[in-house]
């Protein structure tokens, strides 16, 4: 079996940024074009927090200054949640991570630095963390459910998704997640639709080995798991 290439995601801010524009200045010896690239001096580019969170954080960013710009050309991203990871008010931040990179992608897209069809973000839920989208939801869950249908509906191509055996060995059907009905039909009143995988340590291992870069998101602040 392929060894997973992990990227964990320390605290609640992704620490992305994105280029606003092309003309920045690069300091002598920094690292090559393909490569991050630092600046000269410093800019305040707008954070993942400023595009998920305005009213919190403010619309633009104006305290943390940038030495090295982010810019991706294509987003293949699987979050795995296998763990029920929460901050201290309950919510999950896998899902929240889920929110923030894409804002970041709606708004990259919008600028045309990324094409659409070049962003594909999946969250794949299972083990503890199954209950996030168990009927019915907690609210603070159901509001980064809802956030990543309206991303979807807005352009941004991402998803959730329900690993089958998890929901069989805790004898569940269709007709107990978010977004179906009492008969397990798509719900259209849910907005959006959380899709059920067939396993999800294969359906992992399959994304990786198409090119998805994998987030672990089974932790927490505390050090336990």
């Amino acid at each position: 079996m392929k060894k997973l290439t992990v990227i964990f995601v320390v605290g609640s801010a992704i620490l992305l940024s994105v280029v606003a524009g092309s003309g920045v200045a690069i300091a002598a010896g920094s690292n090559g074009a393909e490569q991050n690239q630092i600046l000269d001096n410093c800019q305040y580019l707008p954070l993942a927090t400023n595009l998920a969170f305005p009213k919190k954080f403010g619309a633009k960013n104006t305290t943390v200054c940038v030495d090295i710009p982010v810019h991706v050309e294509k987003a293949k991203m699987v979050f795995n949640m296998d763990i029920n990871t929460v901050d201290g008010k309950g919510n999950s931040t896998g899902l929240k991570h889920m929110v923030m990179m894409g804002n970041v992608m709606k708004d990259a897209i919008a600028k045309g630095q990324i094409k659409p069809e070049n962003v594909d973000i999946i969250g794949i839920v299972h083990g503890s963390a199954l209950k996030w989208l168990v009927k019915p939801v907690a609210a603070q869950q159901k509001k980064w459910i809802d956030a990543i249908f309206k991303l979807k509906r807005e352009g941004v191509n991402m998803h959730l998704e329900a690993c089958a055996a998890a929901m069989n060995g805790a004898h569940l059907t269709k007709k107990n997640l978010f977004s179906y009905d009492a008969n397990g039909n798509p719900d259209p009143k849910a907005g959006g639709r959380i899709y059920v995988n067939q396993g999800a340590f294969a359906r992992e291992l399959y994304l990786e080995n198409h090119g998805y870069a994998y987030f672990e998101e089974g932790y927490n602040y505390h050090g336990k798991k």
